[in-house]
């Protein structure tokens, strides 16, 4: 399915580190590590017992390079199927790179991006969806992400796919057998039976796609706006938050005009925190420009925090701000809880509904930990939640099975229009194959080359 190489490539991140990892695949794998490493108690990896570490020098020539260790993992075995060698030398970038240039000289050649992995799934180790779900570890975020992802490569999305295209499958050959022998004995499947069994294929799919929204948040983390009024204390919560100053404060009202973004992490699940321009009348363009960011910035947030100067009335900006987060997943912060306060809760929540409500002071950071507290809460649940309920994290996945889902819906329509077997047979077969998309089942080879090319040299 490929081209019969032995590919190389640094398996460690860039940097400089401890141990660094030069990883060899292919048929000639053993040979090309046995040319570049000398093992004192054995002469080559095809001698070696696999699995098993060996100590020795990285040697070009009969000069030593470095010192480490070697093992080898014979096909299929291995992560990707084939004979792998893996040597495990000094962490340095030099050792590296120079340790490479030897194997590739042995006879290796350069990996791709992603193409170890993409051999594992070529030779059949794993599915697609498992394979995505090895760079979803690498990027992971935090634990619930780490938690979704590996829920992904033990094959619990795998297992859910096949288990609907099995349904599928089954209600697609008994269709398909009473319009090709009608003449046949064989009872037809009912118009109640056909749609008892897409309602049993429907309801579980709607349920994932609804669960995709927060399998989203897993992934990528919580889009917090920051909103408020002109030196409110924005900035100054963001930089209390990062613990360091990332925007500029000053008394200026306006100051920040466009969006800022940084991520933090609070609990199992980043924060993506975007600090935006004031809201306030202003005829100003640059600035106008920059609060209708800030209005956008609220429309795709998940959590808002409102942050308003409680050492002040409020003032009809506040209102509005209080009034738009009713109903939505919010926090107001009261700031600058040092100097006498002018708002009260309850005046908040008069406008707000029950939302938390946290007195604090950006300035000088009293209060902050109960607002770490809340936040903390808040992605502690989503940890809990990813640890209980299979969720789709990957657009790619999302799209494909609401693709599936419109199919199921179209034959239901169908079935209940009272039309033709074979134009519901179709349907169901168009849901079939979009679905096999995920696993990488019915996928091109165009696709296949496009997601491993989003891979990391070296997986």
């Amino acid at each position: 399915m490929y081209e019969e190489t032995t590919i190389a490539a640094i398996a460690t991140a860039p940097g400089e580190g401890g141990v660094g990892i030069i990883r060899i695949s292919g048929s000639e794998a053993a040979d090309v590590g046995s040319r570049v490493f000398r093992m004192k108690r054995c002469p080559s990896f095809r001698a070696a017992e696999p699995w098993r570490m060996y100590y020795g020098h990285v040697v070009d020539g009969t000069r030593a390079v470095d010192e480490g260790l070697g093992v080898y993992m014979k096909g299929p075995h291995s992560y990707t199927g084939e004979d792998v060698v893996e040597l495990q030398i000094h962490g340095s970038m030099e050792a590296l790179r120079e340790t490479l240039t030897l194997v590739l000289e042995a006879g290796a050649v350069l990996a791709d991006r992603g193409e170890f992995t993409k051999r594992a799934f070529l030779n059949g180790r794993i599915d697609l969806t498992q394979a995505e779900a090895v760079m979803d570890i690498i990027t992971a975020r935090g634990s619930a992400a780490l938690t979704q992802a590996e829920s992904h490569l033990s094959g619990a999305l795998s297992r859910y796919v096949h288990g609907v295209r099995d349904q599928l499958k089954d209600l697609i050959t008994k269709l398909e057998v009473t319009i090709d022998y009608p003449e046949e004995d064989i009872e037809d499947l009912t118009r109640d039976e056909i749609q008892s069994g897409l309602r049993a294929i429907k309801g579980p799919m709607e349920e994932l796609l609804a669960r995709s929204e927060r399998g989203r948040i897993i992934r990528e983390g919580l889009r917090t706006a920051i909103v408020g009024r002109p030196n409110a204390g924005k900035s100054s919560l963001l930089n209390a938050l990062l613990q360091e100053d990332r925007a500029i404060v000053t008394d200026i009202p306006g100051t920040t005009r466009d969006t800022i973004e940084e991520s933090i992490r609070i609990g199992s699940v980043p924060l993506v925190l975007m600090d935006t321009a004031g809201l306030r009348h202003t005829d100003n363009q640059v600035e106008k420009i920059g609060i209708e960011r800030t209005k956008q910035s609220m429309q795709r947030a998940d959590l808002i925090l409102a942050v308003l100067d409680g050492s002040r009335p409020m003032a009809d900006e506040d209102r509005q701000l209080l009034a738009s987060i009713r109903g939505r997943q919010a926090i107001v912060i009261l700031n600058k809880y040092d100097l006498p306060q002018e708002i009260s809760e309850d005046a908040v929540r008069a406008l707000a509904g029950d939302v938390p409500v946290i007195s604090l002071s950006a300035q000088y950071g009293s209060g902050l930990s109960d607002l770490e507290e809340a936040l903390s809460r808040l992605t502690e649940s989503q940890d809990a939640e990813s640890g209980r309920a299979l969720f789709l994290t990957n657009l790619r996945h999302v799209e494909l099975v609401r693709k599936a889902l419109l199919a199921v819906e179209r034959a239901l329509s169908a079935c209940g229009l009272g039309m033709p077997a074979d134009c519901i047979a179709v349907d169901l077969t168009e849901s079939w194959h979009t679905l096999g998309e995920i696993t990488g089942d019915t996928v091109d080879d165009e696709l296949i080359a496009s997601i491993f090319r989003n891979f990391c040299v070296g997986k």
